[in-house]
């Protein structure tokens, strides 16, 4: 893809954030990271989504490659118009959604079962004892 994507089909190009944030959203990939957040890289030829203190990059590009092919929004979303890829890391795992090159990156990850971890902890000292 060349930066004419975004300069004669930007609604493609805006397309495919859309739908990859709504993936991530609705398939809880980054549930629990901090400070989400996105912009156009390489002169505006692909979209980078970054996050803080959550899951490697790897797991969250599985679980939305996952999500893509179940039944919810997050498959709607995606259906047919995502693949992976070249080879992830903890830090960076790459998507192809329609067309669109989008890099995820983990800043500081500590891993899917880190983020479990602090979110359960932090549910239990949310709930009211009786």
């Amino acid at each position: 893809m060349t930066d004419q994507v975004r300069q004669t089909d930007p609604g493609r190009f805006y397309e495919a954030l859309g739908r990859t944030m709504t993936a991530l959203r609705e398939s809880q990939a980054l549930d629990g990271a901090e400070r989400l957040d996105w912009w156009p890289g390489l002169g505006g030829v692909t979209w980078e989504i970054e996050w803080q203190a959550g899951p490697f990059a790897h797991e969250a590009a599985d679980v939305v490659l996952r999500a893509a092919h179940g039944e919810d929004l997050a498959a709607h979303a995606l259906h047919g118009r995502v693949q992976e890829g070249r080879h992830p890391n903890e830090h960076y795992a790459h998507l192809v959604v329609l067309d669109v090159p989008v890099t995820l990156r983990a800043l500081t990850p500590v891993g899917v079962r880190e983020v479990l971890h602090r979110m359960a902890a932090r549910a239990a000292r949310c709930t009211p004892r009786r």
